[in-house]
């Protein structure tokens, strides 16, 4: 009565506590629960539906229910076979030091492949790319690749390479897809990686890596079955962001499109491998790639018209169309949401409007996708040729609620927020220990000018500093009530989490609003200390990045409080469990805001004056108009630094008063003086490959 799978998931998480999950093509997880049995060295064979693996040193098939039915194999040993993988109706398995074996499995004739001299490897896994060649990375982070084509006397492993990832690992799933692209899992992590360029034919191939975002229910996993032979990627080739209702990836036939120099929208080309669906953004080269399309207001107001500029790169002659949801159902198929039919474009700018429709539904959210094709008559799905597809969210608004938006800096840049760790005690001021691009967006009723939202965004630019820190936002003059917590939340290196509001003792205290609570378990770096662009001579770490976008809505728009600045009150705090230089961790009552700024209620009101701290009032309600005189050393230097702009840091252990010279004469002239200090550095003194 045993039936084989329907294959409706892409593979198979076996666990050893007796539990199974599993991820679909899009990379997502979800725990189905116990199972009879816990397997290992599982494969999926294609030519029967059935899972096949070992459990008990038995060779077993497993049914859809994960029921296992044991096979009676001709020569093959009781080993504790780690890896295993299946490959045109053969179940491949590896046991360390004592060989690798394959079995038949019409016929249940097992066959010695590797002997015992050559599996000293420690294999938590194996995987067969399609062409039949296998492939592992052992738990020291080497990859193999066998050559199994000869006698037992000669087969070995043909390649080795260490793959420089770093750490205790447990690589107990890879697989390959359809073409070739073989992924990795850390089961100790989550982390995903994937090895796009395999090519079993090159004598000296390429072992390149990148990473993927980490998935979670996959502790403790034993082995991974694929479920079925499909493409999970797609190289060279770009995806939208909309969620997969839109048709965003390539299980649901996707749009997406040939990357090019020759035709795209925004900076430069986008490149990805595989959908990366909201609230996950695919954001692979450290810029932000949804830039190619910009409106007027990110809300639309029914029965208005929106105007919007396109930005067109290359030489060729591009078609865009476009799709709104107005209706916002989750698809774009209705009639009239084919808003813009391939209009011819070419390389530059160009200012285009489309309709509101007066009964468009009011959300906050809906979708809106506009694809630049070479050639014209491209739906909203599937393939295109050369060219791009973007994805934005966007507002519906009523006739009587039109936004207005005010951005800090501006809209198109960043500011650049500064810290000195050390607070309250004196330090080398470099002013490099958290560095941070920052930008703020305040949205806007525009008939009553009372706040609906603000949109933060940070890019770690360095760190510098060995303790370990927080990153929060206080709200002076907004309660904590007022925030919409159902519909506020942070995205951070693509992972959403809806909590942020920290839990005040009066609903009236100010809002303080939680990015994390500790910025290293975000970032690794191989330079000295673990610093980040901090030391010019060292490479390792230039393309770690870790950007962040908070949203937060409130329940009903506020009256703009007169305390609130511009650019809001920033501020970092000891992480947790972190001593901060102290005998015990002071977690969140070590805050060190901005020079003039009010702490939190949660601050330790003795720490000021202590040290090398010169506060005058730094009590939680002084606020920005009340003249604030808090977080200042002896001789007035802030602890704390906003600068209105990109910025070069000091390199580690250079004074800012000598990267740069000019600000001393700006603190000591009240600030009226040399107020575009930030602007002339000394050129040794200061790291210059700041993050992109």
């Amino acid at each position: 009565m045993a039936n084989p799978f329907a294959c409706s998931q892409t593979g198979y998480f076996f666990h050893d506590t007796a539990n199974v999950s599993f991820i679909n093509i899009d990379r997502q997880t979800n725990n189905l629960g116990l199972i009879p049995n816990s397997y290992d060295a599982v494969g999926f064979n294609t030519l029967d539906g059935y899972l096949y693996g070992v459990i008990d040193k038995k060779v077993v098939r497993i049914d859809n229910g994960f029921n296992a039915d044991e096979l009676d194999i001709v020569d093959l040993p009781e080993h504790d076979y780690t890896a295993g993988d299946v490959h045109n109706d053969n179940l491949y398995l590896y046991a360390k030091q004592e060989g690798l074996w394959r079995i038949n499995l019409s016929t249940k004739q097992a066959t010695q492949v590797l002997k015992k001299e050559q599996a000293f490897y420690t294999l938590a896994d194996l995987a067969i790319h399609p062409e039949g060649v296998v492939y592992a990375i052992d738990n020291s982070r080497n990859i193999h690749r066998f050559d199994l084509s000869q006698s037992l006397e000669n087969n070995k492993a043909e390649l080795s390479q260490s793959t420089g990832l770093q750490g205790l690992r447990n690589f107990s799933g890879q697989f390959f897809d359809a073409s070739g692209l073989l992924y990795v899992i850390d089961s100790k992590t989550g982390e995903l990686y994937l090895f796009d360029d395999i090519t079993p034919l090159n004598e000296q191939e390429s072992f390149r890596y990148i990473s993927l975002p980490s998935l979670t229910n996959v502790s403790n996993t034993i082995d991974i079955a694929r479920c079925r032979d499909m493409t999970l990627a797609v190289k060279g080739y770009d995806f939208g962001d909309a969620p997969n209702s839109y048709g965003t990836s390539v299980s649901v036939n996707g749009a997406h499109h040939q990357v090019s120099s020759h035709l795209y929208l925004g900076n430069k080309p986008d490149e990805d491998l595989i959908a990366q669906l909201y609230p996950a953004f695919d954001d692979n080269n450290n810029s932000d790639d949804e830039q190619g399309i910009t409106f007027a207001t990110m809300s639309l107001n029914q029965g208005s018209t929106s105007f919007f500029t396109a930005k067109v790169g290359g030489f060729l002659t591009g078609y865009l169309s476009a799709w709104v949801d107005w209706n916002n159902n989750g698809n774009f198929n209705d009639p009239n949401e084919n808003v813009i039919q391939n209009v011819s474009l070419i390389g530059g700018t160009h200012h285009l409007a489309i309709d509101v429709p007066s009964d468009a539904s009011l959300t906050d959210q809906t979708w809106a996708r506009f694809r630049l094709n070479e050639e014209p008559t491209i739906s909203h799905l599937g393939l295109g040729g050369r060219g791009e597809v973007e994805d934005y969210p966007l507002s519906i608004t009523s006739y009587d609620k039109q936004e207005s938006y005010y951005w800090f800096p501006s809209q198109g840049s960043y500011a650049t927020l500064a810290f000195e760790d050390r607070w309250p005690n004196e330090d080398d001021f470099d002013f490099n220990d958290v560095v941070l691009r920052y930008r703020v967006r305040h949205v806007q009723e525009a008939t009553t000018g009372k706040l609906s939202q603000l949109s933060i965004d940070i890019e770690l630019q360095a760190y510098g500093g060995s303790y370990n820190n927080g990153f929060a936002i206080k709200l002076d003059g907004v309660t904590s009530s007022s925030i919409d917590t159902e519909n506020s939340y942070v995205v951070i290196n693509n992972e959403y989490q809806a909590a942020i509001l920290e839990e005040t003792d009066s609903p009236d205290d100010d809002a303080v609003l939680i990015f994390t609570d500790s910025l290293k378990q975000y970032f690794s770096s191989e330079c000295d200390n673990g610093f980040l662009r901090v030391d010019p001579n060292c490479e390792l770490d230039k393309d770690v990045t870790v950007k962040a976008s908070m949203k937060i809505k409130f329940n009903e728009p506020i009256t703009f409080p007169k305390d609130l600045s511009p650019y809001l009150n920033p501020f970092i705090f000891a992480a947790p469990n972190d001593n901060h230089g102290f005998p015990a961790p002071p977690s969140r009552s070590l805050e060190i805001h901005l020079k003039d700024f009010s702490p939190t209620i949660k601050a330790n009101p003795n720490l000021f004056k202590s040290g090398n701290d010169d506060s005058g009032d730094a009590s939680i309600n002084c606020g920005i108009q009340k003249s604030c005189d808090s977080y200042k050393n002896k001789t007035g230097l802030p602890f704390a630094i906003l600068i209105p702009s990109d910025w070069m840091n000091p390199v580690e252990g250079k004074s800012i008063l000598s990267a740069y010279p000019n600000i001393k004469s700006y603190l000591s002239n009240n600030e009226s003086e040399h107020d575009t200090w930030f602007m002339h550095p000394a050129p040794s003194n200061v790291y210059s490959q700041t993050a992109e």
